[in-house]
């Protein structure tokens, strides 16, 4: 029987997720397919319990609505309050993962950046800064600056982590508990980045660069800059790399778009739907990146936590 599975958001006609599993379903031998499917924010719970779907991914906006549909959701899905990939159990019940996460260690691992006691900046405060927190701080960072154009929205990201650390002590889950704990002592709100103050990583988690003539979501500057930030990464993704990490590169910064985070996320979210198999990484990414060298550029970028 054929498995299917979907992408539930709002827009889809941008994905490449659909080019990405069917590459990975034909390479492994499995019978299955995917589809993107435009879904209204009242109809993602309905559509993901439709007998008919064996699982998929949830993209933008409906990635918090998803995990509110979810009767197992793992402890990401509770640090995060998002669930992009969701599947069905053997006896009926939906279960979840918040996959973006490990997508972000993917992607830092080919980098070559390594979270354990780092101090990263972070740009940005929405959604996507969320799944960069939790990973983050599980990979043991020292601290996590957020600065936002919105400070009430950094503060909230903040409190967010903060929140979970006051109810660490009750938590089922021991690694939530131990990410609460950190949030505690490592996230800060910042109006900009500390002077003369060294980062291992700069992280941008806007969608600044989606669109063409976009301003750089941080202007590195010269030298300095290059002593000063020891990687840059870019949750926004595009054929020939974004901007900014043009930029980066140019000064001497390592620095990497968001395409192996979304390749990394969806190559976990198949490992959740047929466990026991290994995804073929670098066949969806060689996947990932004909289907953008394929799109026009009147069609949009995806931006952080696009699928």
């Amino acid at each position: 029987m054929t498995l299917r599975f979907a992408l539930l958001g709002d827009p889809v006609r941008h994905s490449i997720s659909p080019a990405m599993h069917l590459a990975a379903f034909e390479v492994l031998g499995l019978d299955a397919e995917y589809i993107a499917r435009r879904t209204a924010p009242g109809e993602v719970g309905p559509v993901m319990r439709r007998a008919d779907l064996a699982g998929g991914n949830v993209t933008l906006p409906h990635k918090p609505r998803a995990a509110r549909a979810l009767a197992r959701p793992s402890a990401a899905v509770r640090a995060t309050g998002a669930c992009n990939c969701w599947w069905r159990r053997p006896d009926g019940e939906l279960a979840g993962d918040n996959t973006d996460i490990g997508g972000l260690d993917i992607a830092f691992s080919r980098i070559g950046f390594r979270p354990r006691r780092a101090r990263v900046l972070l740009l940005g405060a929405g959604g996507a800064a969320r799944a960069a927190v939790h990973a983050l701080l599980r990979g043991g960072v020292s601290s996590i600056e957020v600065l936002n154009r919105t400070p009430a929205r950094a503060q909230a990201l903040r409190d967010r982590a903060l929140a979970q650390a006051v109810g660490a002590d009750q938590a089922a889950d021991a690694e939530l508990s131990a990410d609460a704990n950190r949030a505690a002592d490592a996230v800060r709100v910042v109006a900009a980045p500390q002077p003369g103050a060294a980062y291992d990583l700069v992280l941008n988690s806007t969608s600044l660069g989606l669109a063409p003539g976009d301003s750089l979501p941080l202007d590195l500057d010269g030298d300095a800059d290059r002593a000063r930030f020891g990687a840059a990464f870019d949750m926004v993704y595009a054929a020939g790399e974004t901007a900014w990490v043009r930029h980066a590169r140019a000064l001497g910064v390592p620095a990497a778009g968001g395409l192996d985070m979304l390749v990394g996320q969806a190559a976990l979210s198949l490992e959740r739907w047929f466990p026991g198999h290994a995804a073929p990484f670098d066949v969806m990414r060689e996947a990932a990146v004909a289907e953008l060298a394929r799109r026009t550029e009147s069609e949009p970028r995806a931006g952080p936590g696009a699928e």
